[in-house]
């Protein structure tokens, strides 16, 4: 309980210093990114050292994402997502950021799921399954702004007009995912220092929470905030059809809860050792990018982006807190990193009475 009071005044205050002397100054806007076939892959940490005895095939699986002004009520309740799924912190910011008018930011919402089938070939205890399908759901929510960088030149901070062209942002987001994973058990005679490999098991879903912290570029995002009015040569308009690029880095902190069946699976191939935990402390260390082309038309107070990419995202998963110190302990480890990649098809549509 704690801990998440400290996570809500945290993030808030966060807010409040950003948005203490904003003008709304950004255009209305939508968009949408899909991604039809999405491919997924999970890999293990001294996987080859254990002998690899979990297999995951994964089946295609669609990624949506949606994408507005944080002042639009609703929006994504419009399209079909709730920002306040799972009762997350940073959908109750957007809540209460709306109800109050602050609009120049951002709300973007992804959804998806992860499913497939697992494949157990190490030791089974009575009880549990050598393969079983999975599914389970992918949801993440941002909140971004967008900010002028700056360089230091001859002592002092100035903005770079060339590289804010670029669509630099920032931003708090929640993340929520689950899947099967692999446990390495960790057992001693006492004393972390003399940890050694126990038995492996594996868990059936692994699930993470995450509150991250983001920055990145988006150059169809700037496309679309500005009309196609700037382009990255300065003082030109923005080209009809050309190349983009997306990025982002992001780090998360959560928890990460093993379920029942993982925990009991552990102590069956470990007899007379107790798992220390069920519920770990989670770093999430996140990448992703999208590139492609697109295709530009403004008329009159509207402008419309079509783009076609291929978007990667990859993240390390680093649980703390499964160590083991007494004989009797199990301990737990499962650091692994996730990967995800696939076509998208992206459409932006913003409006400004001011274009004319």
């Amino acid at each position: 309980m704690h801990r998440r009071i400290f996570v809500i005044l945290f993030f808030v205050s966060i807010w409040n210093s950003a948005i203490a002397t904003e003008k709304d100054t950004l255009p209305a806007y939508v968009g949408i990114s899909y991604v039809p076939s999405l491919n997924w892959k999970i890999s293990f940490l001294d996987g080859k050292t254990l002998g690899n005895p979990l297999k995951l095939k994964f089946n295609l699986s669609s990624m949506t994402s949606y994408e507005g002004n944080f002042g639009i009520q609703k929006i994504g309740v419009r399209m079909g997502v709730s920002a306040q799924m799972e009762n997350n912190i940073i959908g109750k910011i957007y809540r209460w950021g709306g109800y109050l008018g602050y609009k120049n930011m951002m709300l973007r919402l992804q959804t998806s799921k992860i499913s497939g089938n697992l494949e157990w070939s190490g030791t089974l205890p009575e009880g549990f399954y050598a393969s079983r399908n999975f599914s389970n759901k992918f949801f993440n929510i941002d909140i971004i702004r967008m900010f002028n960088k700056k360089r230091y030149v001859d002592g002092k901070w100035v903005v770079v007009p060339g590289e804010n062209q670029m669509g630099f942002y920032w931003g708090v987001g929640y993340t929520s995912m689950g899947y099967p994973v692999q446990l390495k058990t960790l057992v001693t005679k006492g004393g972390r220092e003399n940890q050694k490999f126990g038995v492996p098991a594996y868990d059936t879903l692994y699930k993470v929470q995450s509150y991250n912290i983001q920055a990145g570029f988006d150059l169809l995002r700037y496309l679309c905030l500005t009309g196609g009015r700037y382009g990255i040569i300065p003082g030109r308009e923005a080209m009809r059809f050309a190349m983009f690029a997306s990025t982002q880095d992001k780090l998360g902190f959560g928890p990460g809860r093993l379920s029942n069946y993982g925990i009991r699976m552990a102590e069956a191939l470990n007899p007379d050792k107790k798992a220390v935990t069920d519920e770990l402390f989670n770093v999430m260390v996140h990448y992703s990018l999208s590139v492609g082309f697109r295709y530009y038309i403004r008329k009159g107070m509207a402008a419309y982006i079509f783009a076609l990419g291929y978007d990667f995202e990859g993240a390390a998963m680093i649980p703390f807190g499964g160590a083991a110190d007494t004989d009797k302990d199990l301990g737990i480890d499962l650091v692994h990193a996730f990967f995800n990649h696939g076509v998208s098809f992206k459409l932006y549509v913003s409006f400004d009475k001011d274009w004319k």
